[in-house]
């Protein structure tokens, strides 16, 4: 069986783009903005309480550079404290609806640092959406469902 698939420059490009997500999400780092689009969605799906394996955030949407800025102190920086790490798996991507966009799909456990030892606190399912710009490829929306639903 074969499967769609992208010119192999352009799928080393987006892999590395999203290989960053997860170390300067991690980091708060405010090059994570970056990563995205201008207008970019970022849309955490649902939350389940953290006794449940969610974060207890609530589910929402951020749009824009800006927004996603401001989730990088709020959330990385002042509530994780930068404790909170990604570790993305099984991510592969496909062609989107043209030349210039791309569709990624990607496991992610979550785990928490904060009270010392580190322990598996979310596992997280991500779909997003790449679109190629002057700057190159780039999130233009990426959606992050948590299990339990």
């Amino acid at each position: 069986m074969k499967f769609p698939r992208l010119p192999v420059d352009d799928e080393l490009e987006i892999r590395s783009l999203f290989a960053r997500y997860g170390h300067w999400a991690d980091a708060g780092d405010e090059r994570f903005v970056e990563l995205f689009t201008p207008d970019a969605t970022w849309t955490r799906a649902n939350s389940p309480p953290a006794s449940q394996g969610g974060s207890g955030l609530p589910p929402e949407t951020i749009q824009g550079r800006d927004k996603l800025g401001a989730l990088m102190v709020d959330i990385m920086q002042k509530k994780f404290r930068q404790r909170m790490h990604h570790q993305f798996s099984d991510f592969y991507v496909e062609p989107g609806d043209g030349a210039d966009d791309a569709i990624g799909h990607a496991r992610a456990l979550i785990t928490d640092w904060r009270e010392g030892a580190g322990k598996i606190a979310m596992f997280g399912m991500y779909t997003l959406r790449f679109s190629r710009s002057a700057e190159g490829w780039r999130i233009s929306d990426a959606v992050v469902r948590v299990r339990p639903d």
